[in-house]
This record gives structure tokens, C-alpha cells and sequence, in this order.
């Protein structure tokens, strides 16, 4: 199965020293997994904008900011920032047209907190072609993200699994204390991924506040 989670695979640049409080948190876009992932268009896209790519197959994938709507970040006392350039970048990966119709990915820190805050949370939606309930394809898609998500912060240590308000959460754990957070929303026909960093639990909050 060549799509699942082998394109969608959003990394934290730095996470390790992101965690020890060096660096402010930035997105990176997805490594080749498969393929290289395709440079990201020459045009930023303003916060009410959307972005779409045709691959080889004629489908296109839409960089949709809108997707965020869906993730009441302000609830778990967050903000929730749209990510265009990231956004935009893993739309334009050929191979993430198999699985997904629209992706947004946005960077959510805590309500006040300073540009480089010590809790951050990459968020990643991805709304799919055709709902998706099938519990091997959900692994393919939290394995080949927690790999390229933890590849920064020591590989990846551990998993787990908890009820964190309405939905039931996969958790990974990175060797340098970054953790993901994956979940599937609106019947499996949209998937929520999370890398978040810092002590403060954010993540775990964000997907709390999900409804």
C-alpha cells in the first residue's frame, strides 16, 4: 500500500534542542518516503487561502486552511497558527494524492506565550478521499510518521494507546521526549496528527479538546 502515512510525514525540525528550550519550533517538509516530495510552490498563501496540486493521475490535493477549523485549539488554551508554505509543500507530493483529497498543517503554542515558546504542537489534518477504518492501514500511516517525526528527537522509543476526551489516541514517543499523537475523526474519513513538544502536555490537551 503505497500511500497511507509514507507521504504525510511532517517533521520538527530541531525537536530535540526545541525541547531544551535552544531553538524556536519550525515545520520541515516530508522526507522521501517514498519519493521525494515535490518543492514547494514559489507563492506563500495568505491564512484565507487554499492551494491544490494535480499529480500524474489527474487528481488534485488541496492545501486548505479551513481543515483547521476543525480543531478548537483555543479550548485546550492554545493558539492555532496555519502553516501555508508546509501546507502547500507536502500537497505538491504526487503520491499523497492516493489517500488524501486536502491537508492543512498549522503550528499551535500556548495563548500569550513568547515566539519561542518552550510547548509547541505541529498540527496535521488530512481529510481523505474515501473513509478509512482499516486498522492496518492506520498503523502503515502512525509507523511512517512517528519515524520521520522522531528522526530528529532519537528514534522512536515507545507507544501507547489512551481515551483523551472523545476519541481514542495512539501515542509515540520519541527518544528526545517529543511525542505524536494520531486519531481518526468524522467516521475515519479525516485524520489528525499531532508532534507535539515541551512539558506542559499540549498535545495531549489538544486532542482532549477535540470534539
Amino acid at each position: 500500500m503505497r500511500g497511507a502515512g509514507l507521504v504525510v510525514t511532517l517533521v520538527v525540525a530541531g525537536a530535540v534542542s526545541a525541547a531544551c528550550g535552544s531553538s524556536a519550533p519550525t515545520t520541515a517538509a516530508p522526507p522521501s518516503l517514498p519519493s521525494a516530495a515535490a518543492p514547494a510552490p514559489n507563492r506563500s498563501l495568505g491564512p484565507g487561502s487554499s492551494s491544490q496540486s494535480t499529480t500524474s493521475s489527474g487528481r488534485l490535493v488541496v492545501a486548505d486552511p479551513s481543515l483547521l477549523d476543525r480543531i478548537p485549539a483555543a479550548k485546550a488554551g492554545l493558539s492555532l497558527t496555519y502553516d501555508p508554505d508546509t501546507s502547500a509543500s507536502v500537497a505538491a507530493d504526487p503520491s499523497l494524492a492516493n489517500d488524501a483529497a486536502a491537508i492543512a498543517t498549522g503550528l499551535a503554542i500556548p495563548t500569550g506565550q513568547a515566539a519561542s515558546p518552550t510547548d509547541f504542537v505541529i498540527v496535521n489534518v488530512v481529510r481523505l478521499r474515501a473513509p478509512r477504518t482499516d486498522d492496518e492501514w492506520f498503523r502503515q500511516w502512525r509507523d511512517s510518521y512517528d519515524r520521520a517525526a522522531c528522526e530528529q528527537a532519537g528514534g522512536v522509543s515507545g507507544n501507547a494507546e489512551a481515551d483523551l476526551g472523545s476519541h481514542h489516541v495512539f501515542i509515540g514517543t520519541c527518544a528526545g521526549g517529543a511525542l505524536t499523537y494520531h486519531t481518526l475523526l468524522d467516521g475515519g474519513s479525516t485524520v489528525l496528527s499531532l508532534t507535539a513538544v515541551g512539558p506542559g502536555r499540549a498535545g495531549e490537551k489538544l486532542m482532549a479538546a477535540v470534539p
